[in-house]
């Protein structure tokens, strides 16, 4: 299922929030920055609704805006986000093969919603990224993860990553204190390939690895969520 490809922009999407209560949408700018800029920011993106057909003329819900703003209180409830560079992953507990994406098109201004399978979600990020799709060298069979040397961590420190560069951040909102420096809520990796090598950085904590395929997909899989049968 997906849910409309319109373009929404942050106080659009806090108006469709408003709908079932929701203030806060999470990773975007909060409610309040656009409350102090006056009720014409919102005046704006009200009659925008109504042009794309999401509200009707007299500000009711559409039959088309229902599973917009149905899509974005999913969202809403997620008790965890994944973020993987441009894309927003929340979770539903009712229905766990279905993820909410929130795709952001231009940075804390405009997005895009889906819901989507996680069969198609897992098969999107292996087109989107191809260090998902990368075939392990012979030796990572042996390791999970070595921590670089002193002068590799300095040349990885130089490094332009080139396609294969992936930004993993996850956010577990149940686990207290919801701060960067709690493992348990936060947890951030930068994976990227160099010299065939696999490289994932923590930069939360200052770690830098040398890390195996296996290793790798296990976070990944493990933070989406995805069955392990997928990936056969």
């Amino acid at each position: 299922m997906q849910t409309s490809t319109d373009t929404f922009n942050v106080v659009e999407l806090y108006l469709l929030a408003a709908a079932f209560g929701g203030n806060v949408l999470f990773g975007l700018p909060e409610k309040q920055v656009f409350q102090l800029k006056g009720e014409e920011v919102f005046e704006e993106a009200h009659n925008r609704l109504i042009e794309k057909g999401i509200l009707s003329a007299d500000g009711k819900i559409t039959d088309g805006g229902a599973p917009v703003i149905q899509a974005i209180e999913y969202y809403h409830q997620s008790k965890k986000y994944v973020r993987i560079n441009n894309l927003m992953f929340a979770f539903r507990e009712q229905d766990v093969d279905e993820l909410i994406v929130l795709l952001e098109l231009e940075e804390n201004r405009t997005y895009q919603l889906f819901v989507v399978s996680k069969a198609l979600v897992l098969s999107m990020l292996g087109e989107k990224f191809p260090v998902v799709l990368r075939e392990p060298e012979e030796v990572e069979k042996s390791f999970l993860k070595e921590k670089l040397s002193n002068h590799e961590r300095r040349e990885i420190e130089k490094f332009e990553p080139e396609s294969m560069f992936m930004n993993l951040e996850y956010f577990h909102l149940d686990e207290e204190p919801r701060d960067i420096s709690n493992p348990a809520y936060y947890q951030q990796w930068l994976i990227f390939t160099k010299n065939e090598k696999l490289i994932m950085v923590d930069p939360v904590n200052k770690n830098y690895y040398h890390a195996s395929q296996y290793w790798f997909l296990k976070i990944l899989f493990d933070e989406m969520e995805f069955p392990y049968k997928e990936a056969r």
